[in-house]
């Protein structure tokens, strides 16, 4: 789909619960030439903590809901800004109008250290959460109606602590973002919190739309983690989901993740409903690194995504697979 063409709610709503085409996934990836494992690279993931982890997770689902025009969500955003600015990058946010008056995306970068013009590698998660398992219909003209977006609105008191959609992606965003923060690369890093993905890939969407063509050529990559904590399957498993444009960015986190980790991996070429979407709408080779059959899990967007259902093992591996990748391409 071009990003002139209408809005579709399937690949634009904000909501992975269901609604996969079918066909889509390749459950069962052929296995993936391993690579000789770099002792730099493997002392660098051992850096990667499940206390700390937790300890961001904590942090982040303490707020009664993140909705992104509420005040969690404006604190949330805060602390993530604060705390990447004190790990060493540069930080800056973006207003996302259409998600309400706090909604904002987080923008935190570091210079590479080779030759300019340089290219860009985009780390990304959507630090909103929403619950929708009580909400009333979007009246006419409101933000949902009109953006694509899920259709229902959650009632103000609704607890939505959003554990694994998606603390688990912004906790993660955290961990890489403190392991990269001390190692030199040729290529720019810029790390990314969305606002209002929940209610239509706002923040994304905005991001992209206002990019400027001088600054959408230099993107070698997007790795987007949305909901990496949940443990459907018997064994650990992560789905890495793109389009034809993000193929070589599937095979070599496939690669890291044979090389590095124990997670079976499966695929998608049919990207949907999270904020890798507007990046392959532009053209963009983006990807999603979400925890395998995701469809299976009930709990996001209702009050029983907690931290205690979020299992800190699978995500530290989805993590040491993403670091891994991060190191190679940067």
């Amino acid at each position: 789909m071009s990003p002139s063409s209408p809005p579709d709610p399937h690949r634009h709503g904000g909501c992975r619960t269901g609604h996969r085409p079918p066909g889509a996934v390749t459950a069962a990836a052929p296995v993936t030439e391993r690579l000789v494992r770099d002792p730099d690279v493997v002392a660098l993931l051992a850096t990667l903590s499940r206390e700390a982890f937790l300890a961001d997770l904590a942090t982040i689902t303490a707020h009664r809901t993140r909705r992104s025009s509420s005040a969690g969500f404006d604190e949330a955003a805060t602390w993530a800004a604060a705390e990447l600015e004190r790990v060493g990058y540069g930080v800056s946010t973006q207003a996302v109008p259409r998600g309400g008056g706090r909604c904002r995306n987080v923008i935190a970068d570091r210079p590479g250290t080779g030759p300019e013009p340089r290219d860009v590698v985009l780390v990304t998660a959507h630090l909103d959460s929403i619950n929708l398992s009580e909400g009333p219909e979007s009246p006419p003209g409101s933000a949902d109606a009109q953006g694509g977006g899920l259709g229902t609105l959650p009632a103000a008191d609704e607890p939505a602590p959003g554990a694994d959609d998606n603390g688990s992606g912004s906790a993660g965003l955290l961990a890489l973002a403190r392991a990269l923060a001390g190692r030199s690369t040729a290529l720019d890093l810029r790390l990314i919190l969305f606002g209002g993905e929940e209610q239509g890939l706002f923040g994304s969407l905005a991001y992209v739309a206002e990019l400027p063509d001088s600054e959408r050529i230099r993107i070698r990559a997007v790795l987007n983690m949305d909901m990496i904590g949940g443990r459907n399957t018997p064994e650990p498993g992560v789905l890495l989901e793109g389009a034809e444009v993000s193929q070589d960015v599937i095979d070599a986190l496939a690669r890291a993740a044979a090389t590095y980790t124990g997670l079976a991996v499966s695929t998608s070429l049919h990207p949907f409903n999270s904020d890798h979407v507007p990046f392959i709408d532009a053209g963009i080779p983006a990807v999603l690194t979400i925890e395998a059959d995701d469809s299976a899990n009930t709990r996001p967007h209702t009050a029983d995504d907690t931290v205690d259902m979020v299992d800190p093992d699978l995500a530290v591996e989805i993590l040491r697979m993403n670091l891994a990748y991060l190191v190679d391409v940067l």
